[in-house]
């Protein structure tokens, strides 16, 4: 199925617009938790962090399982722990699909040649492997997600392997376009000359409305979104102007400031065209560090993070209700 088509399905399902982030960082991690995990790992070091950085995510997952649309980990929080961290992010993988959530990585990768065509193969398609007489075959990656996040600085040559693992496999790219940082990136605001006045991530826009008008599903969403954020409500106005048939992924909801109407904006009026990323907030809602109403004592962290998620869930809902009137699903 399309990857657009099954995000679709997916937020129907969960009547939900909500993609719960999975950001592992040790230091918010409970203390009984950590414990645990060097006890049964016979002392610290790497695989006891990563251990007990997948006892919290699994019960992450489990709590917010009933609100979440989809699941986004930030690879940079696994990749940092090497062998250990990336096969924590594959078990958390397997079991986000085993419930039967699209996974988005947000990896951000980007590069030309053979390169991108590597990182494509890598997390959207397939690898070739030796078998046991030392031929060549061709296998599904032990990475493999069902969508990712680009950059757009080398432009073609980084993009066409993206493509065409979204075209034959099914799987989704989201174009880092207006991200949710403030300041916002120079970058991203020049205006480009020749394009009667448009700002760069504008530009950026078309590209993706063009590059991704062939994938497109039964519902007439592209596979080919873009990261629009939710701190920029106005430019996500202009975003879903130039390219309302996309999904956007909005990043900046909640713990970074951006707040429910804001984050919706991007909304059309069929009831699609976004799911809103909260990360930190949903994570550690029992710590500080979350700004949740709902901190307590680490030992009920994951009632913390239920009752933190269902409100956001809710948030969400209650601002797309307000702005077309009705939710799809009902």
């Amino acid at each position: 199925m399309n990857f657009a088509d099954r995000l679709i399905e997916s937020i129907l399902a969960q009547k939900s617009y909500l993609c719960v982030g999975l950001d592992p960082q040790i230091r918010y991690i409970p203390e009984h938790v950590r414990k645990e995990a060097v006890m049964n790992c016979d002392g610290g070091g790497f695989e006891a962090t990563a251990l007990a950085l997948y006892y919290y995510f699994r019960t992450i997952i489990d709590a917010t399982a009933a609100y979440a649309a989809c699941y986004k980990p930030q690879v940079a929080f696994y990749e940092k722990y090497g062998a250990p961290g990336f096969g924590i992010l594959e078990s958390i993988r397997d079991y986000i699909q085993l419930l039967g959530f699209p996974v988005i990585l947000d990896a951000k990768r980007e590069d030309g040649g053979d390169t991108s065509q590597a990182y494509a193969d890598a997390y959207l398609g397939n690898v070739e492997i030796l078998d046991n007489d030392g031929e060549i075959m061709v296998v599904p990656s032990i990475m493999e997600m069902d969508a990712i996040t680009v950059t757009s600085w080398i432009d073609t040559p980084n993009f066409e392997p993206f493509l065409e693992a979204c075209k034959e496999n099914g799987k989704g790219i989201f174009v880092v376009d207006k991200t949710s940082f403030k300041p916002a990136s120079r970058l991203q605001e020049f205006v480009v000359e020749g394009s009667g006045g448009k700002k760069a991530w504008m530009v950026l826009a078309e590209f993706a409305k063009e590059m991704g008008k062939d994938i497109k599903g039964e519902r007439g969403y592209s596979s080919v979104g873009v990261v629009m954020g939710a701190t920029f409500p106005e430019e996500a106005a202009v975003m879903k102007d130039i390219y309302p048939d996309c999904i956007k992924l909005v990043p900046g909801f909640k713990a970074q400031g951006g707040t429910a109407d804001a984050a919706v904006v991007s909304v059309n009026k069929d009831g699609f065209g976004l799911v809103a990323n909260s990360s930190r907030g949903t994570n550690y809602a029992y710590h500080a560090v979350s700004k949740s109403s709902y901190q307590c004592d680490p030992r009920f962290f994951a009632k913390a993070v239920a009752e933190e998620t269902k409100e956001e869930r809710d948030a969400l809902n209650a601002s797309v209700k307000k702005l077309n009137g009705r939710l799809p699903w009902e």
